[in-house]
C-alpha cells in the first residue's frame, strides 16, 4: 500500500495548550510509515526520550503541505518553501523556495527515487484562495533540493471542483499528471513521458494515487444531461479505475457506488491506492456515505458505511482511517446520553465483507481511555497516535500525547508509550534506525518544531 502523509487528517485532537485540531487537506497523499516497535505492554506506558529536535519554525502556519522520510532525508513542505533535514542529526541540509511570489499548492513524494513533486501557482495567492492556477509542476531531488525538471499543465476548468482537486500524484518512479482531459505519467527523475492512460470512453479523469502495482484514479463517467458549457453531464457518476504502472493500460473501471449511484461531484478522496479504497459522501457535502473498496480485477467489495452499530466516523475523522491488504482501521465516535464525554473507539473492518472484525463498541476500549487521532499500519501491526486531557484541581488543563501499538489481526495491545509532557503533538511518525521521528505539519497557528527524534527508554 502507498500512503501519502499530507493527505490524512489528524482529526479532533487538541494540542497541549488547548488548540483545536483540524482536518488535513488532501492526498494522498503518499507517505510510507515504517517501523518495527517493541512487543510487550506494561501497565504504565514508558516515556520516549528526545534524541534531537529541529528548531521551531517561525513561519509555521496552517498552509503546510506535509512531511516525508526519503532515505536519510526528512522533507518538510510549507506553502512557501520546502526544506530537507538529515534524519540522523536533525540538521537542515537544504531549502527550496519557489520563484517570485509563487506558492506551493500540493506536494507528492516518490520516496523510492528520492523525488518530491510540487504543484505551484504563479502569483503567490494563499492555497485556500487559489482559482485553478496551480498548474506549474516541479520535481525536487530530496537529497539536495535541486530542481530536476519543470512542466506546465493546462489550466483547470472552473467546473472541475472536487473531481480535479489536485493535478499530480507520485510514487514507484512515476509522476502522474492531469493534463486537461488526459492522464499522463512521466519519470520522476527525468520528467520524460512514460505513457498516456487509456481512459474508458465517456469518462473525464480526476485525482489519482500511485502504488507499485497500480495507478488508481477517480473518473466522472456517463450521463446525458449537459448544461451549457459543462464538460461533465450533471447526472454523471463517480467511477474508480486502475491502470498498469508500466504502460498506462486500463486494468479495470467500476462505478464507485456499486448498486447505488455516487454523483461525480460528491466529496471523494483516496484512503489507499492498493488496495483501492475511497471515502465518498453519498452526495455533495452530505454527512452520509461510505468507504468503497475493490478486490481483484475491480470486483467491488461491500461498502463500509460512515455510521453503524460500531458508531460514527465523523467527517473530520474520515481520512484518519488506514488500510492494509485486507482490512480498514477506523476511529469511531459514540454519542452517549447523560454522559460527560463521548468516547472514540478503534475498530477494524474486513474489506472483503464490510463487517467489523474487532473493536468499535463503547465497552471495547483498545487505547486505555485515550483518544486516537492517527492510525499507521505496517507489517501486521498498527500504531495509533493518541491524546488525553488532564484537568488538575489547580492549574491549567493540559493535553498529553502517546502511542499504542496493536496486533492488526486481533487488536491486542503490544506496546504503550508516552511522548515527553512538554512536547507538542506529532502528526505522523517515521522509523529511522532505532529511532522514531515525529513530524509536525499542522501548526494550529503556533511555532512548531517540524521534526523530533525519539528514543525508547
Amino acid at each position: 500500500m502507498t500512503t501519502q502523509g499530507s493527505d490524512v487528517p489528524a482529526g479532533g485532537r487538541r494540542g497541549r495548550r488547548g488548540r483545536a485540531g483540524r482536518t488535513l487537506a488532501g492526498a494522498v497523499a503518499a507517505l510510507t510509515v515504517l517501523g518495527t516497535l517493541l512487543t510487550g505492554c506494561s501497565s504504565a506506558p514508558g516515556e520516549l526520550g528526545v534524541a534531537w529536535d529541529t528548531p521551531e519554525d517561525p513561519k509555521a502556519e496552517e498552509a503546510n503541505r506535509g512531511a516525508w522520510l526519503s532515505g536519510d532525508t526528512l522533507v518538510h513542505s510549507r506553502f512557501d518553501a520546502v526544506r530537507g533535514f538529515d534524519a540522523r542529526t536533525g540538521k537542515r541540509n537544504w531549502e527550496y523556495v519557489p520563484p517570485g511570489r509563487s506558492a506551493i499548492c500540493h506536494a507528492a513524494v516518490d520516496t523510492g527515487n528520492s523525488v518530491l513533486v510540487l504543484a505551484r501557482d504563479g502569483d503567490g495567492t494563499p492555497g485556500s484562495a487559489k482559482n485553478n492556477g496551480c498548474v506549474d509542476v516541479v520535481a525536487i531531488d530530496t537529497e539536495d533540493g535541486r530542481e530536476l525538471w519543470h512542466t506546465a499543465l493546462p489550466a483547470l476548468d472552473s467546473w472541475s471542483g472536487r473531481l480535479q482537486s489536485f493535478t499530480v500524484s507520485a510514487g514507484a518512479g512515476l509522476a502522474v499528471l492531469l493534463r486537461g482531459d488526459d492522464l499522463a505519467a512521466v519519470d520522476t527523475r527525468t520528467g520524460k513521458t512514460r505513457w498516456k492512460a487509456a481512459l474508458p470512453k465517456g469518462c473525464v479523469p480526476g485525482t489519482t494515487a500511485v502504488a507499485e502495482r497500480q495507478v488508481a484514479a477517480l473518473l466522472a463517467c456517463g450521463g446525458t444531461e449537459h448544461f451549457l458549457g459543462d464538460k461533465v453531464p450533471s447526472d454523471a457518476e463517480l467511477f474508480a479505475a486502475a491502470f498498469a504502472p508500466a504502460t498506462g493500460a486500463l486494468l479495470w473501471s467500476a462505478p464507485l457506488g456499486n448498486r447505488t449511484t455516487v454523483p461525480w461531484d460528491a466529496r471523494a478522496e483516496f484512503v489507499s491506492a492498493d488496495p483501492l479504497v475511497v471515502a465518498a459522501s453519498s452526495s455533495g457535502d452530505s454527512d452520509s456515505g461510505a468507504y468503497f473498496s475493490f478486490g481483484a480485477a475491480g470486483r467491488p467489495n461491500p461498502p463500509i458505511d460512515f455510521s453503524g452499530s460500531y458508531g460514527e466516523i465523523r467527517r473530520e475523522d474520515r481520512l484518519t482511517v488506514a488500510a492494509d491488504d485486507s482490512r480498514l482501521y477506523a476511529l469511531t465516535f459514540h454519542r452517549l446520553k447523560n454522559s460527560r464525554g463521548n468516547p472514540t473507539r478503534l475498530a477494524a473492518f474486513d474489506l472483503a465483507t464490510g463487517e467489523p472484525v474487532w473493536g468499535g463498541t463503547v465497552e471495547d476500549d483498545r487505547l486505555d481511555g485515550e483518544a486516537g487521532y492517527r492510525i499507521l499500519p505496517h507489517d501486521g501491526e498498527i500504531t495509533v497516535l493518541t491524546s488525553r486531557r488532564e484537568s488538575p484541581l489547580f492549574g491549567d488543563v493540559t493535553y498529553l500525547h502517546g502511542l499504542r501499538v496493536l496486533d492488526a489481526a486481533t487488536g491486542e495491545q503490544r506496546e504503550a508509550r508516552d511522548f515527553p509532557e512538554e512536547d507538542e503533538s506529532v502528526d505522523t511518525l517515521f522509523t529511522h534506525g532505532d529511532r522514531l521521528i515525529g513530524a509536525r505539519y499542522e501548526s494550529y497557528g503556533y511555532r512548531s518544531k517540524p521534526f523530533t527524534a525519539y528514543e525508547r527508554r
